[in-house]
């Protein structure tokens, strides 16, 4: 089983415009919930947990508008 996960330059934007520590702990944040299916949130401060929310509700929102493309594509 294969799954596209979309990762837009707003999102990668986003992570950028953290300070160090935030960045890692985003981006781990990011693998071990999206790509391992790992819940994360209780590793989080409560900032973390509102930037990492907006992240993943976006990477979903991406995620899901290419999956409908490529099933529309192969209709």
């Amino acid at each position: 089983m294969s799954k596209t996960i979309v990762i837009s330059d707003d999102v990668i934007n986003t992570i950028n415009s953290l300070n160090e520590e935030d960045r890692i702990v985003m981006s781990a944040a990011i693998a071990g919930e999206l790509i391992c299916g790992k819940s994360i949130e209780q590793n989080l401060n409560s900032m973390q947990r509102i930037i990492f929310s907006i992240i993943r509700n976006s990477v979903n929102r991406s995620t899901a508008a290419y999956a409908e493309e490529m099933r529309a594509a192969t209709a």
